[in-house]
């Protein structure tokens, strides 16, 4: 059986898990980054992944690597800063770059997924929103990623852009560090938080790579997301308790400049088949602090 070439530019901690998940006597996966010295340092099991050097800025750097074939082409961008410039370079230029260098492969791959984030939606009314929803960004943060998807979605080659809301699992433990320091957001009024573990959300791109090399039809976008949405503050509380505090540890609270609350939901993503690994935050994060 021939393998299929997988290319993960931007390969960091989701694209090495997706490696590790994937059938490796059916895909050959090659991890694109600036540094892939980084990548190998870091105790996660990396061999599974063949690194190469490239800026994913530069459509050479894009289109000569992928001269040795593709079958499944991956973004997934994070920007090195937290400001317009960095987002603009990690998102809309990556975006732009890529579609380029797929729109001059002479094969185009069967797939290009790219990785977004539901901080394209920026509504506050805690409304239920999925993807027929207007994005609504309201930062320059949504407002790059939206137009990164855009570009993305006019490439050539089948696109599908997935949507996911906060990540966590092991090494993504931010959450838990504020518990622990006892910070938490205002129980009023309620700010819901929506997020996914990362074994779903490497579950789920593995689902539609799996789904699509066996015929079923992808959604050109889906949220990826966990199906219960919940208040912030219900949440540290649930998370204080569980760790062992009483419920004044929560002492200090901690306003953001911005109130984000909605409910995103993940119909979408089950109806494709998907089965979630953590439905909820209880059964996610109780797995974490087992090992924790």
């Amino acid at each position: 059986m021939t393998k299929e070439k997988v290319w993960i530019f931007g390969c960091g901690d989701l694209g090495t898990r997706l490696a590790l998940k994937l059938d490796r006597k059916a895909y050959d996966v090659f991890g694109v980054r600036r540094n892939p010295l980084q990548a190998l340092s870091r105790k996660r099991r990396a061999d599974v992944v063949n690194w190469r050097r490239g800026d994913a800025t530069k459509p050479e750097d894009i289109q000569r690597h992928l001269s040795n074939g593709a079958d499944i082409v991956i973004a997934t961008f994070t920007p090195g800063a937290s400001s317009p410039q960095a987002y603009q370079r990690a998102y809309v230029e990556t975006a732009t770059a890529m579609r380029t260098a797929l729109a001059a492969m002479e094969t185009p791959p069967r797939l290009f997924l790219w990785i977004s984030s539901t901080r394209v939606y920026g509504q506050s009314g805690d409304q239920w929103l999925d993807e027929r929803s207007q994005p609504l960004p309201g930062s320059y943060q949504g407002e790059a990623l939206l137009s990164a998807e855009k570009i993305a979605q006019s490439s050539v080659t089948e696109t599908c852009v997935v949507r996911f809301a906060g990540i966590y699992g092991p090494g993504r433990d931010r959450l838990l560090s504020q518990v622990r320091a006892g910070r938490c957001a205002p129980p009023s009024p309620p700010q819901f938080s929506n997020r996914i573990h990362v074994d779903d959300a490497v579950g789920f791109l593995a689902h539609l790579i799996e789904g699509q090399k066996k015929g079923m039809a992808l959604e050109k976008l889906y949220i990826g997301a966990d199906c219960t949405p919940v208040p912030m503050y219900e949440l540290q509380s649930w998370l204080a308790k569980s760790m062992g505090y009483t419920s004044a540890h929560l002492r200090e609270e901690v306003a953001t400049s911005e109130r984000r609350s909605k409910k995103m939901s993940n119909k979408r993503m089950l109806d494709s088949g998907y089965e979630m690994l953590y439905p909820d935050y209880r059964a996610g994060y109780s797995t974490l602090l087992e090992n924790d």
